[in-house]
């Protein structure tokens, strides 16, 4: 896949390209498990253009980087009010608390928006912190990372042996820290315990015992092994033997 000359390009590449061996382990295909609409979604980029990057397709960066007044219009038309009707300017301009028309000039692409008002909107559509700011890129990297740590997870509780390949870098610096915290402590909890290579005494005293055993006659063997039984409280066909006979 060609990736755009631009910051975020190529790490973009690098994700959808991690993620897509990923859920080729899995025999499943990237329609099967990533939900194209709830990226469109967080991202305001539609969800055949991401698709389109997941078959391999050069995707220009003016599909993927869309002007403020795409980005609010994106939300306008998603974000609709109770009645199912599109904010007006007018509201906007009340809500934001600016003048109707820099509302207007705002929407048209007359003026650019300072950050204060990026803010206000992005909590006004409670959208997450950026959208209006990030690259296109940026906000997919974002949006694929978590998803790609999710099909990372259904790689370990299925036994899919599978390297986790990191992909967060400088461009998701806007997550969330303690959300970091949380997926990195639910994949270090699945993955499967690496095995000690220190010996444990206790592990050195059961194959001593069980060589020890091994190596006793088979009546003999069989003496003891009662006794073990009703020391541990085990349930036996025959009456355990008393020492005096492993005394013999």
């Amino acid at each position: 896949m060609d990736t755009p000359d631009i910051p975020g390009g190529q790490a973009l590449a690098a994700v959808v390209a991690a993620l897509t061996k990923q859920i080729e382990a899995l025999d499943r295909t990237p329609e099967d498990l990533i939900d194209f609409e709830h990226i469109e979604s967080k991202t305001g980029i539609p969800a055949d253009t991401v698709k389109r990057l997941f078959a391999g397709e050069a995707v220009p960066s003016e599909e993927l980087n869309h002007s403020f007044p795409e980005r609010l219009e994106f939300l306008r038309r998603t974000h609709l009010r109770e009645d199912g009707k599109r904010y007006s300017a007018e509201q906007l301009a009340g809500h934001m608390g600016i003048a109707k028309p820099t509302m207007t000039a705002l929407i048209r692409g007359d003026r650019n928006p300072n950050l204060d008002v990026n803010k206000s909107l992005e909590r006004f559509f409670r959208v997450s912190p950026g959208f209006f700011t990030m690259s296109g890129e940026e906000a997919l990297v974002k949006a694929l990372e978590r998803v790609s740590d999710q099909v990372l997870v259904l790689c370990q509780l299925k036994g899919v042996r599978i390297e986790h390949m990191a992909l967060r870098g400088s461009i998701a610096v806007g997550d969330d820290e303690l959300a970091q915290e949380l997926r990195a402590a639910l994949v270090s909890g699945l993955a499967p315990p690496e095995r000690s290579r220190e010996p444990q005494p206790e592990d050195s005293e059961l194959r001593e015992l069980t060589d020890t055993m091994r190596a006793l006659p088979a009546g003999r063997r069989r003496s003891v092994m009662n006794v073990v039984r009703g020391v541990l409280g085990l349930a036996h066909d025959e009456a355990p033997e008393g020492p005096d006979q492993l005394k013999k």
